[in-house]
């Protein structure tokens, strides 16, 4: 840790570095913004993950840990002693210390709005950048490096392999239910049944024979209350794997797309790369719905 601050301080090394925050699908939005803005200036992408790994109580808040290396990243965690020098935490004081000594300084960028900020990919190196940025447009016109980023780095196990090659070869739909911590944070809100009810039947005039594949942190919830037209199959616990790479990749691998409020179904939709595929989604992303969220969602997805 020392010997990066001595470079940091005296040898000027440029870097962009990221803060990671919530689960798996806020993490690779993060990321690829850090990724695209380390390419634009041609420097290292570092990923600060102090915040995932404190563990001081908070209320009404789910614990997080870093899961981002399930995938082929390009990128280094920084070290503590950089992370706590530059992070939410550093004292003002310090801040202007380390200006002084320190003749290009890291500059702290907070993510302003839910909106896409055009002004942030113009933003030069040695940045730390805290929020979700939440939008494609912060890094669409390198999508094809972070489709490859965001490959698997482990094979999957033989049940997972063998689950996914029927979903492949059926005109399977993903159909996500989150729930779990999203039924106590008002942030976010869960979706009621009237919204995949909808989603399904408008699904089904769109495309013949589906097979719906339900994934959802409670399926229980999901057999006692959600009903759809045409073959169900609710994908157990089993398949999730470690950090729930099983079940990413089951949901990447359907055609089509009927996703709740959450970054771990939107990457799935957003991954996959069926031309024809129908993605569905809730316009209104958080509870309070005066937020603008417009740009969350691509433009070719349905919104209901």
């Amino acid at each position: 840790d020392i010997w990066l601050w001595l470079l940091l301080v005296y040898k000027k090394i440029i870097l962009i570095l990221i803060q990671l925050l919530g689960g798996l699908g806020n993490q690779m939005f993060q990321y690829a913004l850090g990724r695209h803005l380390s390419l634009i200036n041609n420097t290292s992408l570092y990923l600060d993950t102090c915040y995932l790994s404190d563990r001081k109580p908070k209320k009404n808040f789910t614990f997080r840990t870093f899961d981002l290396d399930i995938f082929n990243i390009a990128a280094s965690i920084a070290p503590v002693s950089i992370s706590k020098q530059y992070g939410l935490t550093k004292p003002a004081f310090t801040k202007l210390i380390n200006r002084i000594i320190q003749p290009k300084p890291l500059f702290f960028i907070p993510e302003k709005k839910f909106t896409f900020d055009a002004t942030v990919l113009h933003l030069p190196d040695n940045v730390y950048l805290n929020g979700y940025w939440q939008s494609e447009k912060y890094f669409i016109t390198i999508q094809e490096i972070i489709r490859k980023d965001f490959s698997l780095k482990l094979p999957l196990p033989v049940h997972v392999q063998k689950l996914q090659s029927a979903i492949e070869n059926s005109n399977a739909v993903c159909l996500h239910v989150r729930r779990g911590d999203f039924v106590k944070v008002k942030m976010h809100g869960t979706l009621g049944i009237d919204y995949y009810g909808k989603a399904a039947q408008l699904m089904c005039e769109k495309i013949t024979n589906p097979i719906f594949y339900i994934f959802s942190d409670d399926i229980s919830w999901c057999k006692k209350n959600i009903v759809l037209p045409g073959n169900i199959v609710y994908i157990a616990d089993e398949f999730a794997v470690e950090k729930s790479r099983g079940h990413f990749s089951l949901m990447m691998a359907c055609k089509h797309f009927i996703i709740p409020n959450s970054s771990f179904g939107w990457w799935a939709a957003w991954l996959n790369t069926n031309p024809d595929k129908i993605v569905m989604a809730p316009k209104v992303w958080f509870h309070n719905s005066s937020w603008d969220t417009k740009d969350i969602l691509p433009l070719n997805w349905i919104r209901l």
